[in-house]
């Protein structure tokens, strides 16, 4: 039985801000593998493993549902493209049914294939690993707590081909029992990282624990969303193995967040009201842009960064978007500090073929 039924009641504020992000980047990543007349993929597999029961009391949406209402959003373009397309929705608790019931009330099955599971999240995981390997695939993992994301299964999902995943992990409840024994066989994180760390930053550390177990020369993407729920705090992580999916999340969380681009409060607690900016402009400036201004101006200067792919790479790893770095192109080419004739670019920097190399003055 689940300890707590989190659909008998309205969703929270935190629940709809994390539900909304979802719903934002699966209409950004669908259409890049149905639109095309030729598309890449034949097939695509879409796996939310923690459904819970579709929707709350008052009907708001939860994962499946939104998943198949933006298929069925999609029609005409799923039958144009051929690609086939399989939901693969599980749910261990007692209100499989329910969401079952909730999903195939608005299911086109002509459309999609889905199937149903109510089994533990490895086993479902491991069920259709396989066939991951052979499609194009985007992956859902809204767990409670965090034992479910292991290190094992981390390194198995940055292994497939064309995989995007979003999944939930709760940094209060790390904060809370990081230093248990029974935790480490999760995330080998130390009661010494831990300390000094307030709940808002336990998000970062454990993006950077995922960050180090990517091989090295692995080229894998990570972005996180950090999520307040009352007095609890959440964070969403990102990954992809292209480019162009990081640039579209980070367009999200910017959409979400036009402070730092990474939560869903003043995670930084810079206090910044962009809608009441002060006579200053310095204090108007968010520390995290400071940082990444500067830091970027550093590594052109020292020729770390050469060209303007190696600008946008670095803008986006930092979690910001190339519209950005323009800015600071822009302002040393003005202060005559840059010599180059780029031609800068505000999105789709995958398609970036020929270079433009940035000569310093």
């Amino acid at each position: 039985m689940p300890s707590k039924n989190l659909f008998d009641k309205p969703f929270d504020e935190g629940t709809i801000d994390k539900l909304k992000i979802f719903k934002d980047y699966f209409k950004e990543w669908l259409p890049v593998f149905i639109a095309n007349p030729n598309p890449l993929w034949n097939e695509i597999q879409i796996f939310d493993l923690f459904a819970g029961q579709g929707k709350d009391i008052v009907g708001n949406y939860g994962s499946p549902m939104i998943i198949v209402s933006i298929l069925n959003e999609n029609k005409e373009l799923i039958k144009k493209s051929g690609v086939k397309i399989k939901v693969i929705l599980n749910e261990v608790e007692d209100y499989f049914e329910v969401m079952k019931g909730n999903v195939k009330a608005i299911e086109d099955a002509n459309l999609y294939k889905i199937n149903f599971c109510n089994d533990e999240f490895v086993n479902v995981f491991n069920m259709h690993y396989t066939s991951m390997k052979a499609s194009a695939n985007f992956l859902f993992l809204d767990q409670n707590g965090i034992k479910q994301i292991t290190e094992n299964i981390f390194k198995k999902i940055i292994q497939l081909r064309q995989t995007d995943f979003l999944f939930f992990i709760s940094s209060s409840y790390i904060k809370r029992f990081g230093d248990l024994e029974s935790f480490k066989k999760y995330l080998k994180i130390t009661k010494q990282d831990l300390e000094g760390k307030s709940y808002y930053h336990i998000h970062r550390l454990v993006l950077e624990y995922y960050r180090n177990v990517i091989p090295d020369g692995k080229k894998y993407y990570l972005a996180p969303f950090t999520i307040k729920k009352t007095s609890e705090v959440y964070g969403l992580i990102f990954g992809t193995n292209h480019i162009y999916g990081l640039e579209k999340f980070l367009n999200v969380c910017w959409k979400h967040d036009k402070i730092t681009g990474e939560a869903n409060f003043d995670i930084d607690h810079e206090k910044i009201d962009p809608n009441k900016p002060t006579l200053f402009e310095e204090y108007n400036v968010p520390t995290k842009r400071q940082v990444f201004e500067q830091n970027l101006k550093e590594k052109i200067f020292s020729r770390e960064l050469k060209t303007d792919l190696d600008v946008y790479l670095f803008t986006l790893g930092e979690g910001f978007l190339p519209k950005d770095a323009n800015k600071i192109l822009k302002e040393l080419k003005e202060n005559n500090k840059i010599d180059s004739d780029l031609n800068l670019t505000n999105s789709k920097i995958h398609k970036i073929t020929i270079q433009s190399k940035i000569k310093l003055k």
